[in-house]
């Protein structure tokens, strides 16, 4: 679908494009509609095209080396996501898939060269915008890194959880194999010295 240069004007990485700019890249780039739940991209698809938020919700998010899926971004609108995978013409490293109708502008390498013959300021706000969602996935690394299991699992766990694992910790436990023993023990010889009177006799041979 054709793109409105209003639309473009809207997007923070567009906005100090001129009006014989913003025609030029309007004439470029393509509106791309996705349903809610549509697929954007997938991880391996070539990365040929990145995408520009206009409206709606995406979700990007890769998986971990625990088949994990990780949430990496959610672009705001007049983010772009997919872009480093299109700037270096590889594979995509994430998924990305629409939560709600939704509305982007899809881009190519064609696009942005126009783009910085134009207006070559305007890379130093794409720039801007790989180095936020740069430290953004350093910062998701650094929390997961700082994640202890045993905290999340404990956090996590319902009441039920919690008296099953303090159960089956104390029957573990020396604490209670040495109780166990000790009153088995005194069990024991209680019958024995009562024999005849015991409560629980052994059983004789017939």
């Amino acid at each position: 679908m054709a793109c409105n240069p209003e639309v473009l004007k809207n997007v923070p990485l567009f906005a100090l494009l001129d009006e014989e700019e913003t025609a030029v890249l309007a004439g470029q780039v393509e509106l791309k509609r996705f349903a809610p739940r549509q697929r954007i991209y997938k991880i391996g698809d070539p990365g040929e095209r990145a995408y520009v938020m206009v409206s709606g919700v995406v979700r990007v998010t890769t998986v971990d080396q625990d088949h994990q899926e990780v949430v990496v971004d959610e672009p705001a609108h007049g983010e772009f996501f997919g872009f480093a995978s299109m700037l270096e013409q590889t594979p995509h490293q994430t998924n990305a898939i629409a939560l709600e109708e939704t509305i982007c502008l899809e881009v190519d390498r064609n696009d942005i060269r126009i783009l910085l013959q134009r207006k070559p300021l305007a890379g130093m706000d794409m720039l801007t915008v790989l180095g936020r969602q740069f430290h953004a996935s350093q910062q998701l690394v650094r929390l997961r890194a700082m994640r202890n299991p045993n905290e999340v699992i404990e956090r996590e766990a319902t009441f039920g959880e919690r008296i099953a694992d303090m159960v089956a910790g104390f029957g573990g436990s020396w604490t209670f194999i040495i109780t166990f023993l000790s009153a088995l023990m005194v069990y024991t010889g209680v019958n024995v010295f009562l024999r005849e009177r015991a409560w629980d006799v052994y059983p004789s041979s017939c």
